[in-house]
């Protein structure tokens, strides 16, 4: 299965003829999720919404409580995450479903994009956290850091110094110090607490070379 796919909601069908396929794959669009599982009767609406059907394979049964922990937990051991989301006779979700949804849906839409294209990294960092490589794009590199932040945190095993930090959240660019193949950041608080927040690592890309055209 495509790396890509970090998350998959396996839908939990009660009762077929009441089946909003559209709705249910919109959801899981809307949300940021790459693949869904479930049901054939999901397949026209993935290919109207650009959403792999997976085969249908259990998954976890997870809360608004524990659902971002264990998303990170297992995309740190490079696991995509498997979600069982029951869907009830009318077609509909229950409340603890709606609320963990919502929960899913507020982290991602903020650090979903690290999230589905990170790689496990070989650099480490000096707090409770970790890096992730962006597969497409060798040169940014995403520490996951828990709440609550550090006044500072050191990433190891860097090459060269970045020409850029920041908080992915709203692009907020923070000082850093690099010496000894080591990176230490100084954090300020994000503007939003989420349980897990992300920075992102901008080293030097390829179109950095390229020299501006004087006309």
């Amino acid at each position: 299965m495509n790396p890509d796919y970090a998350l998959i909601l396996n839908f939990k069908l009660n009762d077929s003829k009441n089946v909003d396929a559209d709705a249910l794959v919109k959801k899981a669009r809307d949300i940021g999720v790459r693949a869904v599982s479930g049901s054939d009767l999901l397949k026209e609406a993935c290919e109207k919404y650009t959403i792999f059907l997976a085969n249908e394979e259990n998954g976890q049964d997870l809360t608004k409580d524990n659902v971002i922990e264990t998303m990170v937990e297992n995309r740190k051991n490079g696991k995509a995450t498997i979600i069982n989301i029951p869907v009830n006779e009318d077609g509909n979700f229950d409340d603890d479903t709606i609320q963990m949804l919502d929960v899913i849906n507020n982290w991602m839409h903020m650090f979903g994009h690290a999230f589905n294209d990170g790689k496990v990294s070989e650099l480490t960092v000096d707090q409770d956290g970790f890096v992730l490589e962006n597969r497409h794009a060798s040169y940014q590199q995403y520490v996951f850091v828990k709440s609550p932040i550090p006044e500072n945190i050191t990433i190891s095993g860097l090459s060269e110094e970045p020409n850029r930090v920041e908080w992915i959240e709203h692009r907020n660019e923070l000082k850093f110090e690099f010496e000894d193949r080591k990176l230490t950041v100084n954090l300020e608080k994000p503007d939003d607490e989420f349980t897990w927040e992300v920075l992102r690592i901008q080293a030097h890309r390829p179109e950095d070379d390229i020299a501006e055209t004087k006309f």
